[in-house]
């Protein structure tokens, strides 16, 4: 709350903040917290996890955040107005955009003004909500959403804890800790009001079914993560291919039919979702037009900013198209990798994902916000990574740090620091 009583108080209105003051507010209060997150995590006494009063005090954070506004982003805004374009006007926002409403009331809030819904049906339905509630309240829209989230962060935390009981690691209070207490997963949800936690809870929920083998209910949750935002299609393979292999097994066949009875029903599930909003291929409109940008807060980015301090000269084009055919050759040998496995090891599949994630980001070009580190966090925390509690914190607020620096620099500088650290406990171990 101190960080909207510094923007209150210097007349800041910006997303995020620009005022040095505030910044310099908020980079101590970042500071604080990221020290206080890792001391937590490194003293944390596993009875705490099990007793009621913590998770009670930590949902009633959680309930104060709802009521902040946005502070680094206005992603919640632009939700927002395409939602009361369903639930106020009755229009798809697949197919129209925030331009043609100059008079609504968050219209003064909105900056990609022609750009439709870039996310699923299954938000579109979830933004649509705290509209219908309170379709004439600013503060009472950003609350609901904000609730909402609050409600979703809640049930992938219980799904994060169930999965952690099926592997029956020895510390799991820890990771459980890494996870749930996280700063990135809060100021991502109930500060900005992302929607990037709703698609991670929904694909907690799959892999958690997906590891008690029960694939029917698995593939729906991953559809539903789909329908909230498409990026949760690169770890989808990694599914089939783990769900597949042990239908086989079980059956001492290859399932053909077990595969289109999943088909038919998430294909089915889709369409049913898709089909009162759709739009033609504009659809995705928003998606193809992103596909020509070269963004300067990206890893490309910096790597020709290096290239160039050496004298080389690449286009970005090149560049683009070159970490991408990478990405592809990386991608395709985890595929291949993850065929071969003969088990079903939960550290190694976590692994997997992890890393997925990660060098999909080294490709990103378009705008590469924070909350997209939150997509890889929970498969970092159970891919148990050397020095697990160093990495996470390092992780987090690379993140949290480039509301107001570029994230590109801030990533190569905490995998520096990271590797840097494992280096020297190494040497010290000698």
């Amino acid at each position: 709350m101190g960080i909207v009583g510094i923007k209150a108080y210097a007349g800041e209105t910006n997303l995020p903040p620009l005022l040095p003051q505030v910044r310099l507010v908020i980079n101590l209060l970042y500071v604080n917290l990221a020290a206080a997150f890792f001391l937590q995590i490194k003293n944390l006494d596993p009875e705490q996890l099990t007793r009621r009063v913590p998770w009670l005090l930590l949902a009633g954070v959680g309930a104060l955040l709802c009521g902040m506004p946005p502070v680094f982003s206005g992603d919640l805004m632009e939700y927002l107005i395409r939602g009361r374009m369903l639930g106020v006007y009755h229009l798809s926002p697949y197919q129209h955009v925030p331009r043609e409403f100059p008079n609504d009331l968050l219209y003064p809030y909105s900056i990609w003004l022609d750009n439709p819904d870039s996310y699923g049906p299954l938000w579109v339905w979830m933004e649509t909500l705290p509209v219908l509630i309170f379709p004439d309240s600013i503060s009472g829209m950003i609350w609901l959403q904000k609730l909402l989230l609050l409600g979703v962060i809640s049930a992938g935390v219980y799904f994060f804890a169930r999965i952690l009981n099926v592997f029956k690691w020895k510390n799991e209070a820890k990771l459980l800790a890494l996870f749930a207490y996280n700063p990135l997963l809060w100021v991502t949800a109930l500060v900005d009001g992302r929607n990037d936690t709703m698609m991670l809870a929904l694909t907690l929920a799959s892999f958690y079914f997906l590891i008690k083998k029960r694939f029917s209910a698995s593939f729906v949750f991953w559809t539903l993560a789909f329908l909230v935002k498409y990026t949760v299609v690169i770890i989808l393979p990694f599914f089939i291919i783990f769900a597949v292999r042990e239908e086989a097994k079980r059956l001492g066949k290859f399932p053909v039919l077990f595969i289109l009875k999943q088909c038919a029903l998430n294909i089915g599930l889709t369409v049913a979702m898709f089909w009162p909003l759709w739009g033609g291929w504009g659809t995705f409109l928003a998606l193809t037009k992103a596909s020509s940008w070269f963004y300067t807060n990206t890893i490309p980015y910096a790597v020709q900013q290096a290239l160039l301090l050496v004298g080389i000269k690449l286009s970005s084009e090149v560049l683009k198209y070159g970490f991408l055919a990478a990405y592809g050759v990386f991608y395709a040998w985890a595929l291949w990798a993850a065929a071969r496995e003969t088990g079903f090891e939960p550290r190694r599949i976590a692994r997997f994902f992890s890393l997925v994630y990660l060098f999909f980001y080294l490709t990103i070009t378009i705008p590469f916000g924070f909350h997209y580190l939150l997509w890889a966090l929970p498969w970092l925390v159970l891919a148990r990574w050397p020095q697990e509690d160093v990495l996470i914190t390092l992780y987090a607020f690379a993140g949290l740090f480039s509301y107001f620096k570029r994230i590109n620099y801030l990533l190569i500088l905490a995998a520096m620091l990271y590797f840097g650290f494992l280096f020297l406990r190494r040497s010290r171990a000698k």
